[in-house]
This record gives C-alpha cells, structure tokens and sequence, in this order.
C-alpha cells in the first residue's frame, strides 16, 4: 500500500541510487508512518510523475526550482516543481501537488506486478506455467501423426508443408 509523502529532500552532491549506480542528484523521499527514506534519482523520479500524470503524457524533464526573498521579507526559500512534457508544455506544481502526483504514480504501479506463492517462495506466471500449461502430445495424436507420415509421398508431404525424416522417406520408399 502506497503512503503520502510528506517531504522531499534533494541531494545535490548525488550519491548511489537504490541500484548501485551513482548519480549527480538524489531525492529522499519521506513517508508518513515511516521512518527510513526511500531515495530515487532523477529517472525513478520521472517515472513515478509520468504514471502519476493524467491524462497520460511522456515526461521530458522534472526540476525543482527555488527562490529566496531578501532579508527583509523572510529568510526562507520556497521550492516548487517543473513538470515539462515530450510534446514541450508544462506545468508548475507546488510541492504537496507534486507529492499527489508521485503517490498517483506508486499507487498505480504497484498492481503492476502479480506474484505468485510457490512452494519455494515468491515465482512469475511464467516461471511457474500457470498463463500457458505446456501441451502434450497424446499416444493417440502420435499414432495418427505416424500413420499419416507413412502414407504420403515425401514430395506431397513436402508440398502441404510436412517435412519428412530421411529415415521415413527410405521406409516410404521401401513399402
């Protein structure tokens, strides 16, 4: 179950991501009800926007921009978020907008993935061959497919696409 965010922290100097790989930027994000993190880099953190975003568009960019006003006003700095899409437009989200839009993103990916319990742990559908059972071949169908490869000629088998082994094509030819 997807939790709301409540804070996104940006890393500046990068770091490793939850792969391994390092990269320039980093965000923390920081869940309700929970204490750990979960650090993303600038890829995850579009992918979790673009499956967010409805309707649906391919995301070019997202940036987090912010402003400090003078002295006098206040010392603090105000963050918002860019959005800018394939097709060039864009948007500006503030940042609990940005936050739905991202938990819109996780909540929707997480029917993504279907498991299986297995007597061994967690398996694919298709490891387990559960979407497509493989089909065997009955002793029946077997004897009705030999007996048809021995009454055609390798050229009319040839012909209605049947390819014959060179041991059946001899055997043809000697009865």
């Amino acid at each position: 179950m997807s939790k709301k965010i409540i804070k996104i922290e940006q890393i500046e100097e990068g770091g490793k991501n939850e792969k391994g790989v390092v990269v320039d930027k980093l965000w923390k994000l920081y869940f309700e009800d929970t204490e750990a993190p979960r650090i993303l880099d600038k890829t995850q953190l579009q992918e979790l926007a673009q499956k967010g975003t409805s309707p649906p568009k391919s995301i070019f960019s997202v940036t987090r921009w912010g402003s400090t006003f003078s002295p006098t006003l206040t010392d603090k700095t105000f963050y918002w978020w860019i959005v800018i899409y394939d097709d060039r437009s864009h948007t500006v989200l503030l940042p609990n907008e940005f936050y739905d839009l991202l938990y819109e993103g996780h909540r929707k990916e997480e029917p993504d993935k279907e498991e299986i319990i297995g007597d061994r742990g967690d398996i694919s559908k298709a490891v387990s061959g559960v979407m497509n059972p493989p089909r065997l071949t009955t002793e029946k169908e077997k004897q009705e497919i030999h007996n048809l490869r021995k009454e055609l000629d390798a050229d009319e088998a040839f012909k209605i696409g049947l390819h014959l082994h060179d041991d059946e094509i001899e055997e043809a030819k000697n009865e």
